[in-house]
């Protein structure tokens, strides 16, 4: 069977992550410099902690926190904080798209005067 990585709907990945092969439902937030491996599923509205390491194969439930390396199951997430995942989806989102339209398609150097 292929490798697949599948990432669902609203979902926040952090910088410096690696995924292998899993499945990431929506709604779900991957800290910074986490790690996951083959087989790998992350359920809707799930959080990992920064520097997670998911072994392969493991399940992280729906609306739970989990970290460490190997992770550990953390505490159960309450309604705000799996809206938190949800808006901060939409607000990176918005921030790149802010930033691709600072730029033009085309180099426009050649219109600027040269300085004499």
């Amino acid at each position: 069977m292929p490798a697949k990585v599948f990432i669902g709907k609203n979902v926040t990945i952090g910088a410096g992550c690696t995924i292998y092969s899993a499945h990431i439902e929506d709604d779900v937030l991957v800290g910074d410099k986490s790690v996951v491996l083959e087989g790998a599923r992350l359920e809707k509205g799930s959080q990992l902690l920064p520097g997670s390491v998911v072994p392969p194969g493991r399940l992280i439930p729906t609306k739970q926190l989990w970290g460490g390396n190997p992770v550990k199951f953390v505490k159960d997430l309450d309604v705000g904080e799996v809206w938190a995942n949800y808006t901060k989806s939409y607000v990176n989102a918005a921030l790149g798209t802010n930033h691709r339209l600072e730029y033009t398609t085309w180099n426009s150097a050649y219109l600027s005067k040269p300085s004499t």
